[in-house]
């Protein structure tokens, strides 16, 4: 079972709950992409992303890589929860919310 003490704040909430699975794939992700990105390596990945289709998988995809504003990500937490959040990058996030994500 995971650590309860790594859950983010508001995880039994009814918006926020998963299941074990769940919530293993949740933590694997935070590993996964929660990257911090220097401006360069954020501007290379919207240089590539401005000559891809509007709806590519790949672009979709690499846009996922980007840093979530803070406050663009508790506001997807508090309207959609953590699920609708967990495939984003929110290293920022965590930054200014720490116990949020």
């Amino acid at each position: 079972m995971s650590n309860l003490r790594n859950k983010p704040k508001g995880w039994n909430e009814p918006l926020n709950r998963m299941s074990e699975e769940e919530w293993q794939e949740y933590f694997r992700l935070r590993e996964e992409l929660d990257v911090q990105m220097s401006d360069n390596e954020i501007k290379q990945i919207l240089d590539k992303t401005s000559s891809l289709s509007e709806f590519s998988e790949e672009k979709i995809n690499l846009l996922k890589k980007l840093p979530l504003l803070p406050s663009i990500a508790y506001g997807i937490k508090l309207m959609g929860g953590l699920k609708e959040i967990m495939h984003s990058n929110l290293s920022l996030a965590k930054k200014v919310y720490p116990d949020e994500f």
